[in-house]
């Protein structure tokens, strides 16, 4: 009786451990997948010197795609609130914070000339994915951030 006792702790034991390995493992793959995508928007971005309709339509059919299905909320801090600490000017967001569900953000954080001009500006993409098990009613979505090159007077037709 004592070593079929024993016996449901271990495999108790090895249970936990295959579950905990097979959710870092899920885990792994969703990140690095949500990587991918972050590094292929910012090479377009770079590609086209800016948020051009050429650059969204490249996105928009690499994302189509792969099959990319992940999706979160764009703006947590409005760019008011943005301009008003002071932190980041010239803010825009393609496409906007309203409130709905985008696969990725990009964000334009510019740079201006002493006359006013703008002179360079730089891209943060910010990229979604989420995790999820069944069994335990277990949902988190996270996302991963990047940003491009400093691009020298940019071509932007969105952003503006």
């Amino acid at each position: 009786m004592r070593e079929s006792i024993g016996a449901t702790w271990i495999l108790g034991i090895v249970l936990v451990f295959i579950t905990l390995f097979s959710g870092y493992l899920a885990f792994s793959v969703n990140y690095s997948k949500a990587f991918r995508v972050k590094d292929a928007i910012i090479d377009r971005i770079e590609k086209y010197s800016g948020v051009t309709q050429d650059s969204v339509e490249e996105i928009q059919t690499y994302i189509n795609e792969i099959g990319y299905s992940s999706r979160g909320n764009c703006g947590n801090v409005s760019n008011a609130e943005l301009k008003r600490i002071g932190i980041l000017e010239g803010v825009v967001e393609y496409p906007p914070s309203d409130g709905k569900l985008y696969n990725v953000c990009i964000e334009k954080v510019s740079a201006y000339n002493p006359s006013g001009q703008l002179s360079s500006a730089y891209y943060k993409v910010t990229v979604f994915f989420s995790f999820n098990i069944p069994i335990l009613n277990f949902n988190s979505a996270f996302h991963v951030d990047g940003e491009t090159a400093n691009i020298i007077y940019p071509k932007d037709e969105f952003m503006r």
